[in-house]
């Protein structure tokens, strides 16, 4: 069974749009093995996006992670990481197709809505990240 890591982001927790976005995981038959709301800390948000660290958005968004809770989410499921990437859209909501998470309810570049793992190796990366707890 193939596992990865959700966030829905402070937009969506702000947005109520936390059941509909669970909802759709359900509906697909995923199952949420762990889920915990946090507030992220400059640190943490600053490890999770070192990829984008050169970027001229950087600190906004960074600025924007930590700005309120969010829903952190392991969910596994057959071929979980690919579908729940479909599921969400691309990274622009601008660019998100509807019927997608992004494509339904974003409206800006960044603050869009949901972070998903890309790959089975960043799936674990994260996992860790988030739920140290998990590590034996």
């Amino acid at each position: 069974m193939e596992r990865t890591l959700v966030i829905l982001k402070p937009d969506s927790v702000r947005r109520k749009l936390v059941g509909e976005i669970i909802s759709r995981f359900e509906k697909k038959n995923f199952t949420i093995t762990h889920i915990k709301m946090t507030t992220l800390d400059i640190e943490t948000a600053s490890i999770h996006y070192f990829h984008v660290k050169g970027e001229s958005f950087f600190n906004d968004l960074i600025k924007y992670m930590t700005s309120g809770p969010v829903i952190i989410i392991i969910l596994s499921g057959n071929k979980v990481i690919s579908t729940v990437r479909n599921m969400i859209g691309k990274t622009s909501s601008f660019d998100s197709l509807p019927g997608t998470i992004r494509g339904d309810f974003g409206s800006h570049r960044f603050e869009n809505l949901i972070h998903a793992s890309d790959c089975v190796e960043n799936a674990e990366l994260e996992i860790k990240r988030f739920f140290p707890e998990l590590i034996k």
